[in-house]
């Protein structure tokens, strides 16, 4: 986090106190030129919708005539030739002389995707098509074994600790990877969150609202490895000061609680005899001294099983069904800091609608690989024609991007090496 001087808190953004409830103080065009003015691209995209992803749809022909099949997938590379591929959508047990059509999210920079066959040993059928393809057909397809296991997709959520204060810019202050696949029977689905970098010093608790269901469509929320992210926190929650994995948020949406406190989660030092945890920037650094520690990220996989009357709904349960918020305090008032598409959303608190502008506070990258900046190194800069920042390359920039979302879409791929994190 860095300070923004006088500026801001000279302008509107006092007016945003909940508790006063004077909203007629707040000024919506000083603040929109405040924040404006403080973001690092400009002009930015009047229309910008701030995604880099698409749900995309194809019917595989399942007519290989292949024997003990096992799963009929959609994939990000040939895994006979790529060890790195991994699974967008899949159907179990499918049945020769069916077809199957199967939803993903897929990168928008991504053209060219691969259907797959999957045996019960490991042997895989593998055929490639692009974005204009409706259906693939497997017809005397030929078989490749495969030694490695595939990984499933998934996201990382890159967000400011800031709001609805300006940012630094760097996108790395909370640092979470999400994914989903199917679970065990037809009812079930298995959501893994992993928490991997932390590069700010206030507290950050965290939740995931799954979008188009209701609190009372699912059944169970349990935690494969048994524990909470914060399981054993030593202070007193205050953030979420409901402890429930599982509960309703507006409108009778679910939520499953992540955290109280990110940094904590990582480095679990008990408080000090006054009560008071030291804080640390977390896998923001590549060094370990007094005020940075280099951890390993912790995962833990929530096991969610719908009731019956939800169960032709879990088909559709995509990534960007899923709304992963940070939760931060500000001026006495507990804030939600969702990606753009979902900004307007208030799951567990209530305050004043003021974010009417083309800005974000959070980004979904459609990887999992994604390498965020190093701490105090902006994500990119594009002002008066100059590119800067630690994803900068012409033709593949975050601040190309900015200003114009129909370029540079690719740009989460293209990090200056020595500006991210390894």
């Amino acid at each position: 986090m860095k300070k923004n001087g006088a500026l801001i808190m000279l302008t509107a953004v006092a007016a945003l106190s909940f508790e006063s409830c004077k909203k007629d103080l707040f000024d919506q065009q000083i603040y929109n030129e405040v924040i404006t003015q403080t973001f690092p691209i400009d002009p930015i995209d009047a229309n910008h919708l701030w995604s880099l992803s698409t749900r995309r749809t194809v019917t595989i022909r399942v007519n290989a005539n292949i024997e003990h099949m096992e799963s009929v997938m959609v994939l990000t590379d040939d895994p006979t030739v790529q060890t790195n591929a991994q699974i967008m959508a899949e159907t179990k047990h499918p049945e020769e002389g069916t077809s199957y059509t199967l939803l993903f999210s897929a990168p928008e920079a991504q053209t060219t995707f691969y259907a797959a066959i999957k045996t019960a040993d490991n042997y895989y059928a593998v055929k490639s098509f692009t974005t204009s393809a409706n259906t693939v057909d497997f017809t005397e397809q030929s078989v490749t074994k495969v030694v490695n296991e595939l990984a499933y997709q998934s996201f990382t959520y890159c967000f400011e600790e800031n709001f609805p204060l300006p940012g630094d810019y760097d996108f790395n202050d909370c640092v979470i990877r999400l994914g989903v696949r199917p679970g065990d029977n037809q009812n079930q689905i298995k959501m893994e969150v992993t928490l991997a970098a932390v590069g700010a010093k206030m507290p950050i608790a965290a939740a995931v609202r799954i979008k188009n269901y209701h609190y009372d469509e699912i059944e169970s929320v349990e935690i494969k490895e048994g524990t909470t992210f914060d399981d054993g926190y030593p202070l007193t929650p205050r953030y979420i000061p409901n402890t429930s994995t599982y509960q309703s948020g507006g409108n009778n949406e679910p939520v499953i609680r992540l955290f109280e406190d990110a940094m904590w989660c990582m480095v679990k030092e008990d408080p000090s005899d006054n009560g008071v945890l030291k804080r640390y920037l977390v896998n923001v650094s590549r060094k370990s001294d007094d005020d940075n520690k280099i951890v390993s990220p912790v995962t833990r996989t929530f096991v969610i099983t719908f009731k019956k009357t939800a169960t032709t709904l879990l088909n559709n349960l995509l990534t960007d069904y899923l709304d992963p918020f940070i939760i931060t305090n500000y001026n006495n008032t507990y804030w939600e800091t969702h990606t753009y598409q979902d900004q307007m959303a208030q799951v567990l608190y209530n305050y004043p609608d003021q974010n009417k502008l083309h800005m974000t506070w959070a980004l979904a990258i459609p990887t999992g690989t994604f390498r965020w900046p190093l701490e105090g190194l902006i994500i990119g800069n594009y002002k008066d024609g100059l590119l800067s920042g630690a994803f900068r390359e012409y033709g593949h920039s975050f601040g190309q991007w900015a200003a114009d979302q129909n370029t540079s879409k690719d740009w989460f791929y293209h990090p200056a090496e020595n500006e991210v994190y390894k």
